[in-house]
């Protein structure tokens, strides 16, 4: 039987679970990479100001996961 790193599937589970992300919170995100302003995006996108803050919190953190397995996998 093979043995499977589980560093990879780390690495594959943070790498989809942020692209999921960013695709369902897509103008949110683009709109704050465009011009940082929680209040401007959620006035223009018509939604909370503290669900702008989560959903840029939250694709901020996956991206760091996601970046942090990789490192790990690369450093061994």
């Amino acid at each position: 039987m093979k043995r499977t790193n589980i560093r990879s599937f780390l690495h594959a589970f943070f790498v989809i679970k942020k692209e999921d992300y960013y695709i369902n919170n897509t103008q949110i995100i683009n709109d704050f990479n465009d011009s940082p302003g929680l209040y401007h995006i959620a006035k223009n996108r018509n939604v909370d100001i503290q669900q702008v803050y989560k959903i840029i919190k939250t694709h901020d953190i996956n991206v760091l996961n996601a970046n942090i397995i990789k490192l790990i996998e690369d450093i061994k």
